[in-house]
């Protein structure tokens, strides 16, 4: 069972942290446990590489081997890692370009884990049948929004908080119906917007039955 989260520490452990390749590894691990040959099969990448990477991530306490099996003599290691999440521990907050250098690696390895997501989804899950885009089991939307830092920490409060309900649904009565679902979330300053900024402010105007565009806030339906 993996923790909720887990705390990074020292500067070595964040350092190796600011490599994106581990970051990939580690973010396989979350969602199972693999063998060095495994990752190196569905990375593309040598498998001495592979477990260069492996052992300097087992070393700073974020994977560990879960069981093993043999396999023509040989014994196969499987690795899981400890927690869902990683924290960077507030003293380590001054070496800015190691933390900046994590929290970007994390940000695209999440979204590349969104794409793989996508991409082996099954056909039900873009079919269209129902007309209103805010009953459609599925969700595509960006945004860009002009706000204080304060204002914005306090709504993705109040996002996170929502988020929480996710885990707290009630189980279905009927479990025959029940469906696995995806939800994936990346927020973050930017340096300009791409959507213009032409139009009045919070005033939500449907472009078509696909689309609705809240002047900074764009949500894409098929």
């Amino acid at each position: 069972m993996l923790d909720q989260y887990y705390m990074i520490t020292n500067y070595d452990q964040l350092k190796a942290l600011s490599d994106p390749f581990r970051v990939k590894i580690l973010n396989m691990l979350i969602e199972g446990s693999y063998t060095g040959q495994q990752i190196a099969h569905s990375l593309e990448i040598p498998r001495a590489k592979i477990h260069y990477h492996l052992n300097e991530l087992e070393k700073y306490g974020f994977i560990h081997v879960v069981h093993t099996e043999a396999k023509n003599g040989i014994i196969q290691k499987f690795y899981r890692s400890v927690a869902y999440s990683f924290r960077i521990a507030d003293d380590l907050l001054p070496y800015a370009a190691e933390v900046g250098d994590y929290y970007r690696h994390s940000m695209l390895e999440v979204l590349n884990r969104a794409r793989l997501r996508v991409i082996s989804a099954p056909e039900e899950a873009f079919r269209t049948t129902i007309d209103d885009v805010t009953r459609r089991p599925r969700l595509m939307m960006q945004a860009e929004i002009r706000a204080t830092e304060a204002q914005f920490v306090d709504w993705l409060v109040r996002f996170r908080k929502l988020v929480e309900e996710l885990d707290q649904l009630p189980e279905p009565e009927n479990p025959d119906e029940a469906k696995w679902y995806y939800f994936s979330g990346i927020g973050l300053q930017i340096d300009e917007p791409r959507f213009g900024t032409d139009r009045e402010p919070a005033v939500e105007e449907p472009i078509s039955e696909q689309e609705d565009h809240l002047t900074t806030l764009k949500e894409e339906e098929e």
